[in-house]
């Protein structure tokens, strides 16, 4: 069974500023726990010990990904965080936050069908191709799903994941 522990509930704007720093660790918390229910091919392994979180364009989410996430495992390999800042440093990653919205288009395009799970907080990233986007509703941390994407990047994403997930986007098939 899934569960994913988070507490960060976010009321007003305001409130919003006030607890960010618990809205990105339940964020951090959720990037841990899609990679426990995502299957990714053999090759996205290859020559590598680690399993490997990027984020981009958002340094201060990165500290928060650090600490929170610091001496987890996932498919027995130590999980790291690597803070990306060019196109060159996505290879190794399993995991892909974009938390810049201006690079978003830039970044999908240059992932293309690679095996690397993205993520981001902006409302229109998974319709927009990202494979798993955040939203705030009702006070609480959501998630929805492209699954389309995902699929075109060889990922099989859990159904008790997707059961979790507020939408989920599928137009293929």
């Amino acid at each position: 069974m899934l569960v994913i522990a988070v507490g960060a509930a976010v009321a007003t704007p305001r409130a919003r500023a006030q607890s960010a720093v618990p809205e990105d660790e339940a964020k951090a918390a959720f990037l841990y726990n899609f990679a426990k229910f995502v299957e990714w091919p053999d090759a996205a392994f290859a020559g590598s010990n680690a399993f490997v979180v990027g984020v981009v364009g958002d340094d201060a989410f990165a500290a928060v990904v650090e600490r929170v996430l610091h001496g987890k495992v996932v498919r027995d390999r130590p999980l790291t965080v690597r803070r990306v800042t060019r196109a060159a440093d996505l290879g190794g990653c399993h995991v892909l936050f974009i938390g810049d919205g201006r690079q978003l288009g830039d970044v999908l395009q240059a992932l293309a069908a690679r095996p690397i799970l993205t993520v981001g907080a902006r409302e229109e990233f998974a319709p927009q191709g990202g494979m798993i986007g955040f939203l705030v509703d009702n006070q609480r941390l959501r998630f929805e799903v492209n699954l389309d994407a995902a699929e075109r990047a060889n990922l099989r994403i859990s159904s008790q994941l997707l059961k979790l997930a507020t939408r989920v986007i599928r137009h293929e098939g």
